[in-house]
């Protein structure tokens, strides 16, 4: 990706945050979608007390570690956190309590991280893929960091391809400059996680995609988790 594609995506990833760290439904929005993860990675055998590495936590700062119990958390982005200030002052204690649960570095996971290798038992990887430079780098970076026998916990936004070819020759197309847009260089199908994964040294172990038929007709985006093991 050129530079100047990638720092504009960045300001706008900025704005938006921006305007969810002052906004009491986004921020509780985005606090019930990582529920959802959580949840997820749970119900399929993840330790709730592992160390863990999250790689594009984004600037709220909050995910697997701020809901779950961890002997160890650190939360990865190239943006700086943000204080929240939506002007509710329980809310905002509520969150600051859950960003503190998480040690938040700032840095470019898509190169090498001041970490150790092989050093923690989960990495999470949230709806990060299509935001970021380079899927299989930021992927790469993970597997480096994570012990023989961990896992990542991964979720991305995919179309079917009807879905796909509507949004890369008509909404990019058409909304050049929508935010939304410019702040996902990067879509795929479902179909290429596998191959996007194995690239990088992960193997899918499960996955649920609850688009459903109806949704991915439409063209519509829909989330699919999985949680992989490094081969």
């Amino acid at each position: 990706m050129e530079t100047s594609t990638w720092e504009e995506a960045q300001k706008n990833e900025l704005a938006v945050w921006q305007h969810t760290v002052s906004d009491v439904a986004d921020v509780l929005a985005e606090i019930a979608e990582t529920a959802t993860l959580v949840q997820f990675g749970t119900l399929h055998g993840l330790a709730a007390s592992a160390t863990v590495v999250e790689l594009g936590i984004g600037p709220l700062g909050i995910g697997w570690s701020a809901l779950t119990s961890t002997t160890r958390a650190v939360g990865v982005d190239p943006l700086a956190r943000l204080a929240i200030s939506t002007g509710d002052d329980n809310v905002d204690r509520f969150v600051t309590d859950l960003q503190a649960r998480t040690v938040f570095l700032q840095a470019d996971a898509t190169t090498r991280l001041p970490l150790d290798e092989a050093s923690f038992d989960l990495v999470v990887c949230d709806n990060v893929v299509d935001h970021t430079q380079s899927p299989r780098a930021i992927l790469a970076e993970g597997r480096r960091l994570v012990r023989s026998d961990g896992r990542l916990l991964f979720s991305v936004n995919v179309f079917s391809a009807i879905g796909l070819m509507k949004w890369r020759h008509l909404t990019r197309r058409l909304h050049p400059r929508d935010p939304n847009v410019l702040c996902h260089p990067h879509s795929f199908v479902e179909g290429a996680l596998r191959g996007l994964l194995s690239g990088a040294g992960w193997q899918i172990l499960v996955t649920d995609a609850p688009g459903g038929s109806m949704r991915r007709a439409a063209g519509h985006s829909y989330r699919v988790r999985a949680i992989a093991r490094p081969i």
